[in-house]
């Protein structure tokens, strides 16, 4: 999933089929290029990844693009790195470029829990590393619901919503701990069933996405109360269409950090709330834990962390939904093709998409 938006701080949050992509999204100064990182190691089966992309200088090189050359500001992955991921026993682990820009590390490589553990980055001889962290002792639990509802969904009146809920089981220890709460979507999408001799179905399409992406929970949990009991809250809202025609999943990580990297998304919380929109200019970047090793003062953005991961799943069918939704992608006679929307022709037209069915998907 190759998804590069408009942004100078790339809020990566790993989630859903292995792992997925969220992007939260600021202007940036374009005078000077920046590198971009995120990465997260867990306590999870599941392949772990490194993103790495440069902000747009004023003076980018265009893009080809198809027959002519086009500028745009959309930071861009960089594909020529050597990336290792490093603990403190000096074990070394190499990632594989997949995507553009995406570095993974294999599942079968097990991320110990009593050492720390930083990112090594070599770009054209330039090293880039993370300060270490550890994995955190203790997370607690979620136990997941949902609300339909109809009325003003930002600011558009009359709009059909799900709300996603959590009764928050905190964990009952005396040393502080610090949570986020990261939520992806999972979705089955008909496509159009036109008739053939053959009588046979188009492909299955599953699709994922975040339903809430500018949204970020955050917990302190330095005076938490002794009893774990966290109370209820929500934790992703997103409004009802024709994706809740089938099954539509919510998965929802609740994620223990260190205090560094709690810190660092309070920042971000706090530059969306501040601006009013997240497409306003910030007043400075927010640095992560990430440096050129040669040159300190250099400005990177995002962070590699180090979290213990509880996640829960909860899904809907279109049985569950109280509100009418309409079949875009029903098949008419009398409809000509180029009438058709293009997502009800080829699942290829959502760019998170596969026809895998997540080995999970069933298990509930």
């Amino acid at each position: 999933m190759n998804n590069w938006r408009r942004f100078s701080i790339l809020a990566l949050i790993f989630l859903v089929f292995n792992s997925c992509v969220d992007q939260i999204s600021f202007p940036l100064d374009r005078g000077v290029e920046k590198l971009i990182v995120y990465g997260q190691l867990s306590n999870l089966n599941e392949d772990k990844f490194v993103f790495l992309s440069e902000t747009t200088s004023a003076d980018r090189e265009p893009l080809f693009a198809g027959q002519y050359l086009v500028l745009n500001d959309l930071p861009r992955p960089v594909t020529t790195a050597q990336v290792f991921v490093v603990n403190s026993d000096n074990q070394r682990f190499s990632l594989n470029q997949i995507e553009p820009g995406k570095y993974m590390l294999p599942r079968n490589v097990e991320i110990r829990e009593d050492v720390p553990y930083f990112v090594e980055i070599f770009i054209e001889g330039r090293v880039y590393r993370s300060e270490p962290e550890q994995m955190p002792q203790v997370v607690g639990e979620d136990e997941l619901g949902y609300t339909f509802s109809r009325g003003n969904f930002k600011g558009a009146p009359e709009t059909a919503f799900i709300s996603i809920v959590s009764d928050v089981q905190l964990p009952a220890v005396d040393f502080p701990y610090f949570l986020r709460w990261d939520v992806d979507e999972a979705y089955y999408w008909n496509l159009t069933f036109f008739p053939n001799p053959f009588n046979k179905a188009p492909p299955d399409c599953y699709v994922f996405g975040f339903p809430d992406p500018e949204r970020i929970t955050l917990f302190n949990g330095e005076n938490a109360p002794a009893s774990g009991q966290g109370g209820s809250q929500i934790v992703a809202e997103r409004i009802v269409d024709e994706s809740f025609l089938s099954r539509h999943y919510f998965n929802v990580r609740q994620v223990s950090t260190s205090r560094g990297s709690h810190d660092y998304w309070r920042r971000i919380r706090e530059l969306v709330n501040n601006s009013g929109s997240v497409f306003d200019t910030p007043p400075a970047p927010v640095r992560g834990n990430v440096y050129n090793a040669s040159n300190p003062d250099e400005v990177v953005l995002g962070y590699f962390e180090v979290v213990r991961v509880s996640q829960k799943r909860i899904y809907t069918t279109r049985a569950d939904v109280p509100f009418f939704i309409p079949e875009v992608c029903t098949y008419d006679p009398a409809r000509p093709l180029d009438k058709y929307p293009r997502t009800c022709l080829r699942c290829s037209e959502f760019p998170n998409s596969t026809s895998q069915t997540p080995h999970w998907w069933f298990d509930q």
